[in-house]
């Protein structure tokens, strides 16, 4: 962490330089991801455009240069090859891949035009004597937000965002297609109501996308309604990329109906109020967590010096904040139990692990150490004002305006602790995992395309760029490296819960959700968790197709 620790010294460096040179101004935040300048390079891997039957070396005229070793053409990869048919029209795409001294893969992406004899295009058709295009394919990728994922919009608010427009550019071209990014209508804002529409659109023949933008959870309702369809037959070519981490999350009863690029991470932890807490004098809990000091007993201890403190403070303040589930939730695989985990497929909140977790959680809560009136998601009053110390929360909390974006304080992070009695590694669950899925109802070579374009579009990585990636986005979101660091160890370590998939409500009359949050502030947990069981043990089964 030496090198992270002397990045956090630049920046805060060149932040001062900065506010001595704009007169006291302030400067609007501008969205800025991190570079890194790569030793090696890949040239002369430019657009090719020949005629059927023509030779065509894949090499010539290209090479591959490091600043520190030189040249390095000899140890180039180049993928493509074997779907390039020079005796054939298309748009061919090759990629070449090096990498340098400094350990960074470099990829370059190189079109290859084979026109027809007569001289026309794969999308295009002889019509007297001249080549016309024929009209393109239309693409219609619906998503909540489309501001993050269209680098063309006025508004874009992702990374990277001409490198997606070239992309999308060149994948246009190759396929002859237009992509369009649309917002869910205004009857389907989220949940029920956006899965609803979706299947009703299906069920009536004019689906509202060809790619939809949902979460994990719903695919069990989009895929018994067949509203979706699987992917699978295209994971080998087209989906290749496709992380195995993500395919488990779309599974499902044995077929891939949900996708996504990247690396699956760790969404979830406690995040506290950190001027308070050093305005406190109480040990700092990231220390605390990575000199192995975080456990049930410590973060209880932690809690109730917190508690003590703020006495003096007078007034509504409180050392824990935040719904009981979120604790409970994220603390049960912490003592060697689940949810509904789906490798072992059964519902076991009702089992010992988790049955100590509530026991647990429940002790804590009749010490007053929780707020009274929590509240899910954003957080209560209290914690926005800055009156509560810890909250539970999301890593995507921290820059988002109608969540924490606006906070008056910072924020530091630590992980949820774990059983004191507990020998095994951190384990956080994961559920609701934003991904993509395919419409039902198209054609096959429709089908296939919208898939394959979609996949064209990502920005694909290695597992090592990924993992670089996060780390600058953990970057761009802490103040403090030590927050970093704390995240960091953790970060990958991960299991899919069924929790919330498995078609029962969180917040109806039997969802676990509910039912936990009263029983730890009754201390209840073992009559109640038995007696919503049977109605997890039944979906489950429906789930699994049992």
């Amino acid at each position: 962490m030496k090198k992270l620790f002397g990045f956090f010294l630049m920046v805060t460096l060149a932040l001062a330089l900065v506010a001595c040179g704009n007169g006291g101004e302030e400067t609007p935040p501008v969205d800025t991801e991190p570079t890194t300048t790569n030793t090696a390079s890949i040239s002369g891997a430019t657009e090719v455009t020949i005629t059927v039957g023509d030779e065509f070396n894949h090499l010539t005229g290209v090479s591959a240069m490091d600043t520190e070793t030189g040249d390095i053409t000899s140890s180039m990869i180049v993928e493509g090859l074997s779907a390039l048919n020079t005796n054939a029209p298309g748009n061919y795409t090759l990629t070449y891949k090096v990498t340098g001294s400094d350990g960074n893969l470099v990829t370059v992406t190189r079109l290859i035009i084979v026109l027809t004899a007569q001289g026309c295009g794969v999308h295009e058709d002889l019509v007297n004597g001249i080549c016309v295009k024929r009209p393109a394919t239309v693409i219609r990728i619906m998503h909540g937000a489309p501001y993050e994922v269209d680098p063309f919009h006025a508004n874009y608010t992702g990374t990277q965002q001409q490198a997606k427009q070239e992309k999308q550019n060149q994948v246009e071209e190759q396929f002859n297609v237009d992509i369009l990014y649309v917002p869910y209508p205004s009857n389907a804002p989220w949940g029920p109501d956006r899965v609803e529409a979706i299947i009703q659109s299906s069920i009536s023949g004019n689906h509202l996308a060809d790619i939809y933008w949902s979460v994990s959870d719903w695919i069990q309702r989009l895929a018994v309604a067949e509203a979706i369809v699987p992917v699978d037959k295209y994971l080998a070519t087209h989906g290749s990329n496709i992380r195995a981490g993500y395919r488990e999350v779309g599974e499902f009863r044995g077929q891939v109906y949900g996708f996504e690029s990247g690396l699956l991470t760790v969404s979830s932890g406690l995040y506290y109020n950190a001027d308070l807490v050093a305005a406190l004098g109480v040990q700092n809990p990231t220390q605390m967590f990575l000199d192995g000091n975080w456990n049930w007993t410590t973060f209880e201890a932690w809690a109730q010096s917190v508690k003590t403190a703020l006495t003096s403070l007078g007034g509504n303040r409180y050392a824990l904040g935040g719904m009981p589930s979120e604790y409970a939730e994220h603390m049960v695989p912490l003592n060697g139990g689940s949810l509904i985990n789906k490798n072992t497929g059964r519902v076991a909140f009702a089992q010992n692990p988790a049955l100590e977790t509530y026991t647990f959680l429940s002790s804590i809560y009749t010490k007053g150490l929780f707020e009274p009136t929590p509240a899910y998601d954003a957080g209560s009053p209290d914690w926005m004002a800055g009156n509560v110390a810890m909250y539970p929360g999301q890593l995507w909390f921290l820059t988002a305006d109608n969540r924490w974006g606006q906070l008056p304080f910072e924020l530091g992070f630590v992980p949820y602790p774990k059983s004191p009695t507990y020998t095994g590694g951190y384990a956080s669950p994961i559920s609701g995992v934003a991904v993509y899925h395919v419409a039902s109802g198209m054609t096959a070579a429709k089908e296939e395309l919208v898939f394959r374009v979609w996949n064209e579009l990502q920005m694909w990585k290695t597992d090592a760029g990924y993992e670089t990636e996060f780390e600058n986005t953990l970057i761009t979101k802490f103040d403090q490296a030590i927050y970093v660091e704390a995240y960091l160890e953790i970060y990958d370590k991960i299991y899919l819960d069924l929790i919330n998939a498995v078609g029962i409500g969180s917040y109806g009359e039997y969802g676990w959700r509910r039912n936990i949050n009263l029983a730890i502030r009754e201390g209840t947990a073992r009559t109640v968790m038995d007696s919503i069981k049977p109605i997890y043990d039944a979906a489950l089964e429906d789930y699994l197709g049992k």
